[in-house]
């Protein structure tokens, strides 16, 4: 039997025509009163979740802890996943993965620093007005995330866009 292997320009192109998936990921963060944190961006319209776009060569927790600290100087201790939602063959954006993680709960007076070039506004909102900052289908995940916290659930949901 004769082992064939391709030639390393072949493995190249492989390597090149295999799916790119963008990743992102944002934490879970509640007040005393379980209200959620959330910022809003000044390059998009609406709010979000602090965290945002994982870089190469980083985990996803990495990323999203990273870019919790940087955008409200929280340095929090990287809790566990709660929930990764796929977006699929969402048109320009293709497909994308966002991991959201268990941020912990802080006071609704800890000292929270916005990242200026990012983000002109922050607020705890209950979970039950979460729809009039966010889209519904975010919103809905971001329940569904915040409902498996102190339990060992991890929830995996996709959407076609």
């Amino acid at each position: 039997m004769v082992d064939t292997y391709l030639s390393p320009e072949d493995f190249k192109a492989f390597v090149a025509s295999l799916p790119r998936r963008r990743m992102a990921a944002g934490a879970i963060i509640t007040d005393e009163s379980d209200r959620l944190l959330i910022v809003k961006p000044n390059y998009k319209s609406g709010w979000s979740l602090p965290g945002g776009t994982v870089e190469a060569g980083e985990s996803p927790q990495e990323g999203c802890f990273r870019e919790v600290l940087e955008e409200v100087g929280l340095d929090l201790p990287r809790g566990r996943m709660l929930l990764v939602f796929h977006g699929l063959n969402m048109g320009e954006w293709g497909d994308s993965a966002y991991f959201m993680y268990d941020g912990g709960s802080i006071r609704s007076d800890a000292p929270i620093t916005l990242q200026e070039e990012e983000l002109t506004d922050y607020r705890f909102v209950p979970l039950t007005e979460l729809d009039g900052f966010l889209s519904p289908g975010f919103s809905d995940r971001l329940r569904q995330a915040h409902d498996v916290r102190g339990t060992d659930a991890v929830i995996e949901l996709s959407s076609h866009g």
